[in-house]
């Protein structure tokens, strides 16, 4: 008996998981976080959440052989400024085998697919390849194909390295409420068993990575948020791309992020006067730990085809706790946080700005019409 199968039958692989947890957990009391009750539950409830992702990954979605998308971020598990604007769906791959997509695009404005590579480095990516919509052959109904593989296919591929681990797809939307997600499938072309039935073997491997992803976001978060806070605090400057594509971003987008803070009487312009030509924009606000509000019922997010165009082309965008009345339509509600994480994004842009305008001002200012 291998010590992996003694580890399932003693329960030792159950309780090594609970050990490794309760560790992840410290990440939300560490003296970095702020010390208010609400900061530390919703801490909490992210670690829960990433752990819910992590479980998704490295157990119900892990097998490359019998691949599926599933979503590592959505509505209720949110982590490093998820974008409101989007669906994101996550495949584990094997960059040893062939792959073939199948779907339909639905309406959606834009979406894309990037290969992902392993890398030693905790939290990192590897880019190893990239297709979005805009490069694609569709038929006439929306339908599509994409071969993916290490070595070239004709018509839509997506490259992958033998590297490669991940997929990550981004649909993205002008107005969500509105449009028919793209629909994707997905197969192994050359797998190498027949099912894909629990490898016993990998499963206290597997819960241990589950944790691990919670923990590491949970770092990355605080980190980063961290690094914000202490060089832009309510500022929202380009933000460093390499640092973005080794996390997982999209190499079609330039991000802009920050750490916003503000007063009860206080509020954030943004004010949007040199946005670029470019396929959307957006702008999100998110809590302390980088999740994004609760765009399900609250406008806590705003791009290219939701916001209100001043006549000269500018769009004037106001975060604040209240709403600042009808001199500012674009409203983003805090939902009741004092501080948190902003991002905006400029998709597929030529030449972009090197930063998004903000100023603090006096919320009264605002709703008196002064500013």
């Amino acid at each position: 008996m291998t010590e992996a199968e003694s580890k399932i039958l003693d329960g030792r692989v159950w309780a090594e998981f609970c050990d490794a947890l309760k560790q992840a957990g410290e990440v939300v009391l560490r003296p970095e976080v702020p010390q208010d009750v609400y900061t530390r539950a919703i801490g909490f409830r992210c670690m829960a959440q990433l752990l819910r992702a992590g479980l998704e990954s490295t157990l119900d979605y892990a097998d490359a052989q019998f691949p599926a998308f599933f979503r590592l971020a959505d509505e209720t598990k949110k982590m490093l400024n998820d974008n409101p604007d989007n669906i994101y769906y996550n495949c584990v791959i094997d960059g040893r085998f062939d792959y073939r997509i199948r779907g339909n695009r639905g309406t959606v404005q834009w979406f894309s697919l990037g290969s992902k590579g392993s890398s030693t480095d905790v939290g990192r990516m590897v880019d190893t390849g990239n297709i979005d919509s805009k490069e694609m052959h569709f038929a006439d109904d929306g339908s599509f194909e994409i071969l993916v593989s290490s070595t070239p296919k004709p018509g839509n591929w997506l490259p992958t390295q033998p590297s490669s681990r991940m997929i990550i797809v981004r649909e993205t939307f002008g107005r969500r409420s509105e449009e028919i997600p793209a629909d994707l499938t997905i197969e192994c072309l050359n797998p190498e068993r027949a099912n894909n039935n629990l490898q016993v073997e990998a499963l206290g491997n597997s819960l241990q990575a589950a944790v691990g992803l919670a923990k590491n976001i949970g770092e990355m978060t605080l980190a980063w948020q961290g690094r914000y806070k202490a060089k832009h605090t309510n500022l929202l400057p380009e933000d460093d791309q390499a640092i973005c594509q080794r996390a997982g971003g999209d190499p079609n987008i330039h991000y802009y992020q920050t750490y916003w803070e503000l007063a009860p009487d206080e509020a954030l312009l943004i004010e949007l006067d040199d946005i670029p030509v470019c396929e959307t924009w957006n702008l999100q606000i998110s809590n302390h730990w980088m999740q994004s509000l609760d765009y399900r019922f609250f406008k806590v997010c705003l791009n290219k085809f939701t916001a209100h165009y001043e006549h000269d082309g500018r769009v004037n965008i106001v975060l604040a706790h209240e709403d600042p009345g009808p001199h500012y339509p674009n409203w983003l509600t805090t939902l009741g946080h004092a501080t948190g994480g902003m991002l905006g994004r400029y998709v597929k842009s030529v030449n972009p700005p090197k930063a998004m305008k903000c100023r603090v001002v006096k919320f009264a200012d605002l709703r008196d019409g002064k500013l």
